[in-house]
């Protein structure tokens, strides 16, 4: 069992989102993403997460030892040993007392990272850039001009994580601040996030979660199609239409594959072992406009497996309403030889087993066009 701390801010805390300046409150035990993030993993999780922390400023208006460079030697220490530790701080950084970039920021957690590395030299680290701030509700003035801060915010905490040696998650990737204040996390989002840490952690400790992305195995039995993607749609995944961009549709369609394929045992250690795929073809088509922050899943359906060939077919829902399709053939692949083969036994009894379920179900409308086809 491995023991992680999590280094964080209000984000980390639980701190909900403001209605009213000065009067906060925290989500009970359980609800913030390090708690769903340990019940999922199992692993033992130190959540240090202080409202207010900096990445290395003294903060002189609010007070109390929220310079996270200071304090974290001694939290490192009184945790140890360690088998990983999270960064998720420079939100904070980002109000205007501080006066600084988003360059800055990420070189000041960078410092952290080498702090981190002196103090459990043995642990290893992953470094999270917060979800983007609104200037929004009863913190506007606090953080007045961040969002025109946080431009490069991302880019610039991923290029630090690589120089630094560590890994990187993008918050924004998986979820949106609240409008109430423009800075903390919703219960939902918490959710949302802690799920999508485990799977980020247990590939940081090389092991995977014992659920993938929040979403239990299926019985390949069943004749329904499994849901093989539920997430919200980030803010960084715009397009100049304020709608998701084009590229993500096959990012989602990718990840659902990839979910399905470790449900039916192609996870790192068959891979190790030489059982891959290779994408073949993708057909998309886009019915119906998917918007940022919508909340959208996957159904799956196979089509053909359990032999060389694995056809899926994938829809893409927000709500209700089918937005897209995703039409994909795969060959599994013998790596060493790089030729395409059966899969591993297990694997293939899996898509098998899931191939024979649905087989009896309607044939996809859509199923095999071809572009500029009526």
């Amino acid at each position: 069992m491995a023991r992680i701390l999590v280094y964080g801010d209000s984000n980390s805390h639980g701190t909900k989102p403001l209605e009213v300046l000065g009067a906060s409150d925290r989500y009970i035990p359980g609800v913030p993403w390090p708690d769903v993030m340990a019940e999922l993993t199992g692993e033992v999780v130190f959540t240090e997460g202080l409202p207010g922390r900096t990445t290395v400023h003294e903060d002189l208006v609010d007070g109390g030892a929220r310079n996270g460079a200071a304090v974290l030697p001694a939290v490192l220490l009184s945790h140890a040993p360690l088998d990983a530790v999270i960064l998720m701080l420079g939100t904070n950084d980002l109000k205007p007392r501080f006066a600084t970039s988003a360059f800055d920021i990420a070189k000041s957690v960078e410092r952290l990272v080498g702090i981190t590395r002196d103090c459990v030299p043995n642990a290893r680290v992953m470094v999270i850039c917060p979800a983007p701030v609104r200037e929004a509700g009863v913190l506007v003035d606090a953080f007045a001009g961040a969002e025109a801060r946080q431009v490069g915010f991302e880019r610039h905490m991923e290029a630090a994580a690589l120089r630094a040696g560590a890994a990187f998650v993008s918050a924004g990737d998986y979820v949106q601040a609240s409008p109430i204040d423009g800075v903390h996390l919703d219960a939902e989002a918490h959710r949302i996030f802690g799920e999508a840490m485990a799977t980020h952690v247990a590939a940081l400790l090389g092991a995977p979660p014992k659920l993938d992305g929040g979403l239990s195995a299926p019985d390949p039995s069943l004749p329904d199609p499994p849901i093989t993607l539920r997430r919200e749609v980030p803010s960084n995944w715009v397009d100049y239409n304020g709608h998701m961009n084009e590229a993500h549709y096959l990012t989602v369609f990718s990840d659902a594959t990839d979910q399905m394929l470790n449900w039916a045992g192609m996870d790192a250690d068959c891979v190790a072992e030489g059982h891959s795929v290779f994408t073949v073809e993708t057909h998309i088509r886009h019915l119906g406009e998917v918007d940022i922050g919508d909340r959208i899943e996957v159904r799956t359906r196979v089509l053909e497996g359990g032999e060389k060939k694995l056809h899926v077919w994938h829809e893409l829902f927000a709500g209700d309403v089918l937005c897209a399709t995703g039409e994909q053939l795969l060959l599994h692949m013998d790596m060493g030889s790089r030729r395409s083969a059966r899969p591993r036994a297990d694997v293939g009894a899996w898509l098998g087993a899931a191939c024979s379920a649905h087989a009896g179900l309607a044939r996809p409308e859509g199923l095999g066009r071809f572009v500029g086809e009526r």
